[in-house]
């Protein structure tokens, strides 16, 4: 497991990432469960759930770029805190090659989110209509 010098509690509810907001930080969870939730046509979808040992945020140590879904504690959790300043220090230690190639995997990360976001909201959609579909013919059956 990494240490970190940095820890952060969170209570129920609390957001650790929000969507849209420029942070260079990534986050190891130590204890307790998050959410993942990614923001399509207004409504927020949960991707995920996440447990102690796995790790969120960390598309925001390759750069400036706005984080692309929220993360919400779900009861207590704490997390470790790895920050961009030790990440690069690591990431110079890497050959170039490697750099290449886990910037390409960030990249294709972002835009598969992106989609399997979009595919939750069609679902759900789809879903909604069915149900009112199975309610309408449940009825007709029930009328003759």
């Amino acid at each position: 497991m990494i240490k970190t010098a940095i820890v952060e509690r969170f209570a129920n509810g609390q957001a650790i990432v929000t969507e849209g907001i420029v942070s260079t930080k990534a986050y190891i969870i130590l204890s307790g469960k998050v959410r993942v939730l990614k923001k399509v046509v207004e409504k927020n979808v949960e991707i995920g759930t996440l447990k102690e040992g796995d790790v969120f945020g960390e598309m925001g140590l390759f750069g400036n770029s706005p984080r692309t879904a929220s993360v919400i504690a779900v009861g207590d959790v704490n997390v470790g805190i790895i920050d961009k300043k030790y990440f690069d220090k690591l990431l110079d230690k890497t050959p170039a090659e490697l750099k290449l190639i886990v910037l390409a995997i960030v990249d294709r990360l972002k835009i598969t989110t992106d989609k399997l976001a979009k595919v939750a909201v069609q679902f759900e959609k789809a879903k909604k209509s069915l149900d009112a579909l199975s309610v309408k013919i449940a009825d007709e059956e029930e009328k003759r």
